[in-house]
């Protein structure tokens, strides 16, 4: 049986809060893929606990004020996030090609949304 492993948490929103509650952490036969989500019940400290304790080198985009490091220009709740320091605004400073080709492909997309970018 092929499996994808999934890292996301339980927390991260009320969607996957939900498919936990329903699921539990292995999905298997319900959906189109099979999954496993293995820290589905793991809180944030949990997850600083176990790279502590077992010397996790971890991605340095999380020295850098980065809570996450999925998509990295995906919009969705960027709306919620402080204004002043956004993704897009940590991604400027961070980042400054990547920044370039976000805004030279979706800067029209992103004032049309009233999101601040810069």
């Amino acid at each position: 049986m092929e499996c994808v492993i999934l890292g996301i948490l339980a927390s991260e929103s009320y969607q996957r809060e939900k498919d936990w509650l329903e699921y539990g952490c292995n999905v298997f036969h319900e959906r189109n893929e099979n999954q496993s989500r293995p820290l589905s019940f793991w809180t944030d400290d949990d997850i600083w606990e176990y790279i502590k304790k077992y010397h996790v080198k971890i991605p340095e985009l999380y020295e850098m004020g980065y809570s996450r490091n999925g998509r990295m220009y995906c919009g969705f709740g960027v709306h919620l996030e402080p204004r002043g320091d956004n993704r897009y605004q940590k991604l400027r400073k961070t980042h400054p090609v990547q920044y370039s080709y976000f805004i030279y492909n979706f800067g029209d997309l992103i004032i049309q949304c009233d999101v601040n970018a810069a």
